[in-house]
């Protein structure tokens, strides 16, 4: 009974996962909803809820919904990490960084942690603590794009536009069609005629 159960949550949460990609957060919402007052016990289920939440700006909601999360899973570091950007999203940054230690205390193999971490620290104008942030990330995963672009991104900030296109050009090595790496080095370059990344 409990195998089948599970199999229709499976066919359910492709379903549900399906929409996220496709950006239909609504949909998400309407449908996770009505899900968890079936399988209140399915933590993924609060956690596709809060994460379309923050997708549709509805961070209040998202917290809240993050929190119901934690509650029923305190072990879950996915659910811990959005908790924080939710946090973040509504200005309550000492609660953020907060979460974001306790992950890093409790998983430091979570690189999420340290990329968001970052990006808080970022969002603070504090460049060089969110750099030391994304090396860190970088350690765990050296050919991660976003860690890649996160530090493409502070190095323009710090105004270090060379590192910044090193960086950035670190990224499209990995992924060619990684459209903001290139609008980045745009930013940052000086054009000549012939030109590499011009052609």
């Amino acid at each position: 009974m409990m195998n089948n159960r599970n199999k229709q949550v499976q066919i359910l949460l492709q379903k549900l996962l399906n929409l996220f990609s496709a950006s239909d957060f609504n949909s998400v919402i309407h449908q996770c909803k009505k899900y968890i007052k079936i399988y209140p016990e399915y933590v993924i289920l609060y956690n596709l809820l809060g994460s379309s939440y923050m997708n549709t700006g509805n961070y209040n909601l998202a917290k809240e919904t993050f929190t119901k999360a934690k509650q029923l899973d305190p072990t879950n570091i996915s659910v811990w990490n959005n908790l924080a950007n939710a946090e973040k999203n509504i200005f309550n940054f000492n609660e953020a960084e907060q979460l974001f230690k306790k992950i890093i205390e409790k998983a430091p193999e979570y690189l999420n942690a340290y990329v968001n971490y970052g990006n808080l620290k970022r969002d603070l104008n504090k460049f060089n603590d969110s750099n030391d942030l994304y090396k860190l990330a970088l350690e765990i995963d050296k050919k991660h794009p976003i860690v890649l672009y996160s530090l493409a991104m502070n190095y323009q900030a710090l105004g270090d536009f060379k590192l910044s296109i090193e960086f950035a050009h670190k990224v499209l090595k990995i992924n060619p069609s990684y459209t903001k790496a290139d609008l980045l080095i745009s930013k940052s370059h000086k054009y000549k005629i012939k030109d590499p990344h011009l052609i």
